[in-house]
């Protein structure tokens, strides 16, 4: 912490999320995910949740997505499924949630 580039280190790496997060944002507002999950608020944190639809079990879709897709997610609850959106470069990202739609499309018949 007391070495003198810390703070421009941080700040870099701050930036770094807040663009992912904006992406996420981005991203979640395309029309063709509200029929499939609702976003929970979130900030430019290191990862954001969404409320499926449709009766999707969170659970099977994790395991689906992961076995199928090899993306890995966290399922909170029932209905609940977190990604880390931390981890991700930001051309990553709008992959990970066509591939979380794509695995939705797959259980929800």
């Amino acid at each position: 912490l007391e070495d003198p580039a810390f703070p421009a280190e941080q700040a870099q790496k701050r930036k770094i999320l807040r663009e992912r997060a904006l992406r996420v944002k981005e991203i979640l507002a395309t029309p063709k995910f509200a029929e499939v999950w609702e976003p929970y608020p979130f900030n430019s944190g290191y990862f954001m949740c969404v409320k499926l639809k449709g009766g999707v079990d969170a659970e099977d879709l994790r395991v689906h997505l992961l076995d199928k897709y090899g993306v890995g997610v966290i399922s909170s609850s029932a209905t609940d499924i977190r990604v880390a959106f931390s981890c991700l470069e930001e051309g990553q990202i709008e992959e990970v949630f066509e591939l979380l739609l794509q695995a939705w499309k797959d259980l929800a018949g």
